[in-house]
């Protein structure tokens, strides 16, 4: 009968460590899914926020590219809400020279992290509740929509959106 009872004491405590073990690599596998996705989610901030600095280096508008006056007429003068985006002979962004240059821009980038797909929108927004208008303002608002198919939501990938108000008395 002793040897019986060591036999199903090791028998109990390999359950036991078997249950153990298969928690840990559980929560091993869980803690890794996160890190990864931290990574990722770093990698679209950062992508987001490199384009809207690098907008809100520019001019406001393109009447107020190398000029040392103001506009004439604030902001009836600005580029109208329809024609906002790239102008002629700017072809990449590193062409742009004002702010609203960025408009429909869209890029894939390949980082080590993988392929992130960017959009941009720029808009005139009104003063109050920074809404999006159709005609000029002097507030506008630049929105940096990016994708990774390895950042998901079940089936679908998870959209990020980061935003930026600004204002021509701002600069």
């Amino acid at each position: 009968m002793i040897g019986y009872t060591e036999v199903i004491q090791v028998m109990g405590a390999m359950i036991i460590f078997s249950m153990i073990m298969l928690n840990a690599n559980q929560m091993i596998h869980r803690n890794t899914i996160l890190q990864i996705d931290g990574e990722l989610e770093q990698e679209v901030i950062s992508l987001g926020q490199e384009i809207i600095e690098e907008a809100r280096s520019k001019s406001f508008d393109q009447v107020t590219v190398n000029t040392t006056a103001p506009p004439t007429l604030i902001p009836e003068g600005f580029t109208p809400a329809g024609q906002l985006g790239a102008d002629a002979g700017e072809n990449t962004r590193y062409d742009f020279n004002d702010f609203d240059d960025y408009d429909g821009w869209e890029q894939v980038v390949t980082t080590a992290h993988g392929e992130f797909s960017i959009n941009v929108d720029v808009f005139y927004v009104d003063e109050v509740n920074f809404e999006r208008i159709n005609t000029q303002s002097t507030f506008k608002k630049i929105e940096v929509t990016v994708i990774s198919e390895f950042l998901r939501s079940g089936d679908e990938p998870r959209t990020y959106q980061l935003e930026f108000i600004r204002n021509y008395y701002a600069d």
